[in-house]
């Protein structure tokens, strides 16, 4: 079972303090009692959102995760976040394609996530990005953790809800 990164979108959603859970991922929109709930737990803080590396910066946060709108450029979009960022981590959002795949790499994320945009194809991109690539790969759950994806990602991305 991989690692899971729990994504915090609302002041009500718990931080929950497991074992598998390796990293939060808050919504840049949250009050900032959340994200110091989440620091106080030791455990690696991204956030995400239109002002995330504002929030990133000002809360001294671990990084930033950062979903990409595949109809405009990508290297555009990220290539500002990783400059910003220096040190601190920078996770892709993408869809389960190969060429956004190609793409996001070059831009040297710490890791990508992938989405499911046509799910008959996602467990072959998955498995043509494990054969190729080293960097960590995420799963976006979009309701609850898929067993047969866990197995081939590093990560799971999963709402607190």
């Amino acid at each position: 079972m991989p690692n899971i990164i729990l994504k915090i979108e609302n002041p009500k959603d718990k931080i929950l303090k497991q074992d598998d859970v390796c990293c939060y991922c808050l919504s840049s929109n949250l009050p900032k009692a959340k994200f110091d709930e989440a620091v106080a737990c030791g455990k690696m803080v991204l956030v995400e959102g239109n002002n995330a590396l504002e929030k990133c910066k000002e809360y001294n946060l671990d990084g930033v995760v950062k979903q990409i709108d595949t109809s405009k450029p990508l290297k555009a979009q990220v290539k500002f976040l990783r400059e910003a960022l220096k040190k601190k981590t920078l996770g892709i959002i993408i869809p389960a394609r190969r060429h956004e795949a190609m793409l996001a790499g070059e831009v040297e994320p710490e890791f990508i996530a992938f989405y499911s945009d046509d799910t008959d194809r996602d467990d072959e991109v998955i498995s043509w990005y494990n054969d190729l690539f080293l960097m960590p790969l995420a799963w976006v759950c979009e309701t609850s953790i898929d067993d047969k994806k866990a197995d081939k990602v590093d990560f799971m991305i999963v709402s607190a809800e």
